[in-house]
């Protein structure tokens, strides 16, 4: 069932951050940013002759905004990498509309899993992370879709597999960067457990 993983996604994150963070501002933008997206999930704007998603038109303009407030030499970086990863998506997808045996099995979570990989290889920071993903599911599924445009008429822009793609990879991508956070926590309490050995042994 496409959604699932985005409405399921998003209900627990909202939970978390409205009940159990900590009562700060950008627990308050985060919080909001989830009631938005899942009110707009189900909303769509016409643009000519292409129908969009309004969730993803929001997440393309959340993504824009969290890079925007980086140096330009950083953004440059980034506008690289998102069309990289932008190229990826609509390769993947255009692999599996012409050639659909060969992901028949679980197509979101593989594209999910390449993005991720991407993202993880070419950005460190977690904030820019979640930025670039937004923006390149986003305008991969733009440039998605005005291809189909030119092929099939009275296409709905995007379905909830694309909003399923953001919520997985972003979900994950929390989670690696949990388990980075852990390593680095393990690393130094190592070292200051060697050196406490030393300096009492």
């Amino acid at each position: 069932m496409e959604g699932i993983y985005f409405y399921w996604i998003c209900w627990i994150c909202w939970i978390y951050t409205t009940f159990l963070l900590a009562k700060t501002k950008q627990r308050l933008v985060i919080t909001i940013f989830l009631l938005f997206l899942i009110i707009l999930s189900t909303k769509h704007l016409t643009f000519f002759t292409l129908t969009l998603n309004s969730a993803i038109l929001f997440c393309f303009l959340s993504g824009c905004l969290i890079i925007s407030q980086r140096r330009w030499s950083f953004i440059l970086y980034c506008l690289s990498v998102s069309l990289i990863s932008t190229s990826a998506f609509v390769t993947f997808r255009l692999f599996q509309l012409y050639d659909p045996v060969w992901v028949i099995f679980n197509p979101t979570w593989k594209l999910s899993m390449i993005l991720l990989f991407l993202i993880l290889l070419l950005v460190r920071d977690q904030k820019i992370r979640v930025g670039l993903l937004l923006i390149t599911v986003a305008q991969g599924e733009i440039l998605y879709r005005i291809f189909l445009n030119r092929v099939v008429t009275e296409i709905t822009f995007s379905q909830f597999e694309t909003l399923d793609i953001i919520a997985i990879t972003i979900g994950m991508s929390y989670v690696w960067f949990g388990f980075e956070n852990f390593v680095k926590w393990l690393e130094t309490y190592t070292i200051q457990k060697s050196i406490f050995m030393r300096q009492n042994g």
